[in-house]
């Protein structure tokens, strides 16, 4: 089982199942397209332009949290399904499914769509967001007793130089850090939190630390687009089923 979801089965899983079955559609050409909290509202997959493809990609985006599939399950089940709405490979941009020409865009430029590659960031990606937005919210329902948070980093060879600094770090959860830091914090980022009591702090001999003190790794180790908390955005936002069709609104 890979580390996605062990970190998964560590929460009840309803928190992550609320998260994903609340998210309505959005159709984007660059993934910057959604940015930052529109992430946390929509579910959406750079160059998918039909809602028959996002509606299949997110319906197996689901199954990682209500079945627990693995990463070659979730490739199995997509690939052919994918291939048969010709969302695979490379094509010209104006042969996308769904394709609408946009200023500055060449019709004949080669784009990537499906693939094991992209299949595989899809997954890991949305696991992880999820996870994280999972722990975020049920780590903000007891701060009364354990109000101090501290940074992860997995140690695997391709973990970040960049996100070293925080690793082991301690900010209270009312940190404006936390606005910027929550992991995770770039594409494929394995880092994560754990809440803890002031005494399990001070027996493990750390300290404190102040988010405004660490500025300077912000703005040089976490991409802009990956600066925000998803979970604290998604906690006060719910949906107007007023703007989606009937087909949509089932969802929720």
């Amino acid at each position: 089982m890979n580390d996605y979801l062990k970190y998964l089965l560590t929460l009840p899983p309803e928190e992550i199942i609320r998260w994903y079955k609340s998210k309505g559609f959005r159709f984007s050409w660059n993934w910057q397209d959604t940015w930052q909290a529109a992430h946390t509202r929509a579910f959406t997959v750079a160059k998918v332009m039909k809602l028959d493809i996002l509606q299949t990609i997110k319906n197996e985006v689901d199954r990682i949290f209500t079945e627990g599939i693995s990463y070659e399950q979730f490739y199995k089940n997509l690939e052919p399904t994918l291939k048969r709405l010709g969302w695979w490979g490379k094509v010209k941009a104006k042969d996308v499914p769904g394709y609408i020409p946009r200023p500055g865009l060449n019709p004949d430029k080669i784009v990537q769509l499906g693939s094991p590659h992209r299949l595989k960031t899809i997954y890991q990606v949305n696991a992880n967001v999820a996870y994280n937005a999972g722990r975020y919210n049920f780590y903000i329902t007891n701060t009364g007793s354990r109000p101090y948070w501290k940074y992860h980093q997995i140690d695997r060879p391709t973990y970040r130089k960049t996100h070293r600094p925080f690793k082991d770090k301690v900010f209270r959860f009312d940190d404006p850090i936390w606005k910027i830091i929550m992991p995770p914090n770039g594409w494929n980022c394995g880092c994560y939190i754990t809440a803890h009591t002031l005494n399990e702090i001070k027996a493990a001999g750390l300290k404190i630390s102040r988010g405004k003190d660490f500025r300077k790794y912000i703005d040089k180790g976490i991409p802009e687009e990956w600066q925000y908390n998803p979970a604290k955005e998604y906690a006060n936002w719910k949906p107007d089923l007023n703007k989606y069709d009937d087909d949509i609104k089932q969802q929720f």
